[in-house]
């Protein structure tokens, strides 16, 4: 036997056929490529948590079950500490949701294309993935197709982001309740949803919804993520989460910050501002094609996506290649940044394009 036979027999053949999920590192004078919110935190607010964390014993676990985080969201929503989950990024949780719901063999709808993340951690936790594929440019994710879908199978999970990413897309008015009266479990992300003006669902006995501190509060490098469903829902997910999976400064951090939701409405209505007056001046761009988007990102097609991406990148602008996905062939995402950096993206774009 080999040694890459020796290798392979030690690990699950669904996970010797992955791709890890990666992303190229490449310096870049304008950083558009991940989603990140361009507005950081102010150096006061930064100065004053830091001041409480370092008066803090660091050679103390965090608290077991971060209940001043969970009460401050909690708070902000109107709802109690047991309906809250904090974790590491809301992709943590996420895992650790499809860890709890998912059975080999049960089916799992989502549309595509979608965050490619959704499909691995299915076929990790050995689910039948079924995506529901759909035209990116119509600006809506295809509900009708889910509908049916969850009809023709037993028992299904749905996994759905609206806003998408990396489309920009959204559900239909009324599309999340048409998906809990099928009856089915239903995984909602809604990382983008305070771009497009959504407010939190309520709460459901079929619902799980995440969400995350890393976009419209700004705080990615903090990654925390929270998910909000009824209590029964979160004492069987709790069962699964990893224990002490949020870091003391982290959590103080975002603490913090759910006080200042002014400055949060601040940045939030300055990326949309600049959503609309980037897309306005797309289009006018012969050879480029965007897709509706509510979140702060705009997807666009031109005719050589390559291309583009490589000479945009030579002009010191990087964005992010999306046209490896279904249905997105020559297809680019660009995040939105401060009035400065979307001005330098849009001047590079119409040299290149």
């Amino acid at each position: 036997m080999t040694t890459t036979e020796q290798k392979r027999s030690t690990v699950r053949e669904v996970i010797a056929a992955m791709q890890a999920y990666t992303l190229a590192l490449r310096p870049a004078e304008v950083k558009l490529n991940q989603n990140e919110s361009p507005f950081d935190v102010p150096k006061e607010i930064k100065e004053e948590v830091l001041a409480r964390v370092a008066a803090r014993p660091w050679n103390l676990y965090p608290d077991f079950e971060a209940m001043t985080l969970r009460s401050a969201i909690a708070n902000a929503h109107g709802l109690e500490p047991e309906n809250i989950l904090v974790g590491n990024g809301s992709n943590e949780l996420l895992a650790t949701a499809f860890g709890t719901f998912i059975d080999p063999g049960r089916p799992v709808i989502f549309p595509r294309p979608t965050f490619t993340l959704y499909e691995q951690l299915v076929k990790i936790t050995g689910g039948v993935p079924m995506p529901i594929d759909f035209d990116p440019s119509t600006g809506l994710l295809p509900l009708d197709t889910m509908l049916r879908t969850i009809d023709s199978v037993e028992d299904p999970i749905v996994v759905v982001c609206s806003p998408n990413n990396p489309t920009g897309g959204v559900l239909p008015p009324g599309g999340l309740e048409a998906l809990l009266a099928t009856g089915a479990l239903v995984l909602f992300d809604r990382a983008y949803g305070d771009f497009a003006g959504d407010m939190l669902p309520p709460l459901h006995e079929h619902l799980v919804t995440f969400s995350t501190f890393s976009k419209a509060w700004g705080l990615a490098g903090m990654r925390v993520g929270w998910l909000a469903s009824t209590a029964a829902l979160c004492r069987e997910i709790r069962k699964v989460k990893l224990p002490y999976n949020l870091n003391v400064i982290s959590e103080a951090i975002t603490a913090t910050a759910i006080e200042r939701r002014d400055l949060r409405d601040r940045n939030v209505a300055a990326i949309v501002s600049e959503r609309e007056r980037v897309a306005a001046a797309m289009r006018t761009i012969a050879s480029v094609r965007i897709f509706p988007s509510a979140a702060n990102f705009i997807a666009f097609r031109t005719t050589d996506a390559k291309h583009v991406f490589n000479e945009l990148w030579r002009r010191g602008v990087l964005i992010r290649d999306v046209s490896a996905y279904p249905r997105m062939e020559n297809c680019l995402r660009v995040s939105i940044g401060t009035p400065d950096q979307n001005d330098r993206f849009l001047s590079a774009l119409k040299e290149v394009a």
